[in-house]
């Protein structure tokens, strides 16, 4: 699972088994009459290999996830399903190229001008980074201010309007309007540095509202982004995908040095504070007296890391090309070094995700006891934690045609610590899948309600996503806060998430086998469903992305 919705966009701004403590393992909860039966002690041997210190927190590009990728892939040998990777193998080979600051705080920003601060700190007062792939550069322009860089034709606003920006460094404030539904906010949020590219920009400067202070403090995005590599799939001509290609720098100030940005600026700091605070958040824009100067350098590092790709054929030849895709990611953080010796360095992610990725092991076994009607095609997935990088890249360059592709569903970090008796499926009712994982959620006797946190923007910040950008209806499952979930997933998110204790230990299998039982109604469901799955009319996801089965 990726880093928090606040820490995820500031990040790609910036360019022997586990101790024997935890629940023990418990016989799985009796399925429904007919429904095949998960096997828990199954579960636990996968989350226990992959998780183990032997795989090294299986970072993507390393030989840690190699042996992951491996032993997922003789997984889906033994269990009879299809090679469909490369040349007849089971590994989607993605060229990436890593990229680690070389430079303390990321890179340096320089303001000159008029309307100029007389100092700038870095670390203190800002946060600089590269732009759309280059490893060394420097890029140096006037700066326009441009409220959220909101647009959108729907709701008839141009946060551009009437500025000219070509050629200039654009700054914004990081989020979009709250009276936008909170999954199309995240949405908008993550296309702010797409659109000011398209409008010619070189460079963009983000700017912290109050509201993401209370997510997520400047000190915490700063620890976060001094430690983090990026990564980039990259394209045949070997430069690093984007879809931001004129921009060639970037920087995050903190609410100190935007107060320094805009000391000189026709409207005060306060006052634009405010306005973006607001429910419409229409805060005009207008030209700094300014000229910013943004350098950075990175260690680059190219490496290719794989998906891992199997297929179970359907049993109904007229559906044939309708493939239903079960994705979860594979890797996680890798080795960090720590300057105490005795500390544990090794990220083994157990929760996150080794528990994904055992739970779509199991349901790969029991439909191939009884496959369904359409074919189902299984993907544990790399580089997840570096920015959706390889779901970007399958669903981009499909093994099977895009329009072959007809549902996601995707498993990321489901937190299995309590005996959980809730589920939620992020994004089902934007489609026609809502009525069929419902009816699969009371087969598996638990009950779908809505999300807990619709804040975060769940929909948004993991695999399915890239699937829900070429048009394919999609959702994410995990438990829900009934029955004391609220403060178990609170103490796993505060205490373990990202940190090397996520290990094998901490999972109560038994409850990792309810959730194996859901998903493996949800994807029988799906795969065996009367018609193709659709977005539902006028959903905004649908229409955004012009989903081929859109109504």
């Amino acid at each position: 699972m990726r880093l928090s919705l606040a820490a995820i966009s500031v990040c790609s701004l910036l360019a022997a088994c586990a101790a024997e403590t935890g629940p023990k393992t418990a016989p799985a909860p009796a399925p429904d009459a007919g429904a095949q039966a998960v096997e828990a002690d199954r579960l636990e041997a996968d989350v226990r290999f992959l998780a183990d210190d032997l795989l090294e927190g299986r970072e993507a590009g390393t030989r840690g996830y190699d042996l992951a990728a491996l032993y997922v892939a003789e997984r889906y040998r033994a269990l009879g399903l299809e090679p469909a990777g490369d040349d007849g193998t089971y590994f989607q080979s993605v060229p990436m190229r890593s990229f680690a600051s070389a430079m303390e705080n990321g890179g340096t920003l320089t303001l000159t001008g008029a309307g100029a601060p007389t100092s700038l700190e870095a670390g203190a007062d800002y946060i600089a980074g590269r732009g759309a792939g280059a490893a060394k550069g420097m890029v140096e322009a006037p700066v326009v201010f441009v409220g959220y860089g909101f647009v959108s034709e729907k709701h008839n606003r141009d946060d551009y309007a009437g500025l000219d920006v070509e050629g200039k460094i654009v700054a914004y404030f990081y989020g979009a309007p709250k009276f936008l539904n909170t999954e199309e906010r995240a949405h908008f949020n993550t296309v702010r540095s797409q659109t000011a590219s398209q409008r010619g920009a070189i460079g963009v400067i983000t700017l912290m509202t109050p509201s993401l202070a209370k997510v997520i403090s400047y000190d915490q995005i700063r620890e976060i982004t001094a430690h983090q590599t990026y990564m980039s799939w990259l394209e045949p001509s070997g430069d690093p995908f984007t879809l931001s290609p004129n921009l060639e720098g970037n920087a995050f100030l903190s609410p100190s040095g935007a107060e320094k940005l805009f000391a000189k600026a026709p409207v005060k700091w306060a006052e634009l504070e405010a306005a973006a605070e607001e429910e419409q958040g229409d805060v005009t824009g207008f030209p700094l007296d300014v000229t910013a100067r943004i350098a950075y350098e990175y260690k680059t590092e190219d490496a290719v890391s794989p998906n891992v790709i199997g297929v179970l054929p359907g049993t109904d030849p007229a559906l044939k090309d309708e493939y239903i895709v079960l994705t979860g990611h594979l890797d996680h953080e890798g080795i960090k070094p720590t300057p105490e010796e005795d500390d544990d360095e090794i990220y083994n992610g157990a929760m996150d995700n080794a528990t994904g990725i055992a739970s779509m092991l199991e349901v790969a076994r029991l439909l191939k006891a009884d496959p369904p009607k359409r074919p189902v095609m299984f993907v544990a997935l790399t580089a997840e934690e570096k920015g959706l990088v390889g779901s970007d890249y399958l669903a981009r360059n499909p093994v099977v045609g895009k329009d072959m592709i007809a549902a996601n569903v995707n498993l990321d970090m489901p937190i299995m610590t309590y005996d959980f008796t809730d589920i939620v499926a992020f994004g089902a009712e934007r489609s026609t899948l809502g009525p069929v994982v419902e009816a699969a959620v009371e087969r598996a006797g638990l009950k779908l309600t809505p999300d807990a946190q619709p804040d975060e923007g769940f929909f948004t910040r993991s695999d399915q996503y890239s699937f829900v950008k070429q048009g394919v209806p999609s959702l994410f499952l995990r438990p829900n806060f009934a029955n004391g979930g609220e403060a178990a997933q609170r103490e796993f998110r505060e205490k373990h998430y990202h940190q090397p204790s996520d290990e094998a230990g901490l999972i109560d299998y038994r409850m990792l086998a309810r959730f194996s039982q859901v998903n493996y109604e949800i994807a029988r469901g799906i795969a065996d469903m009367s018609e193709r799955p659709r977005w539902n009319k006028g959903d905004f996801f649908g229409e955004t992305f012009k989903g081929a089965m859109a109504e």
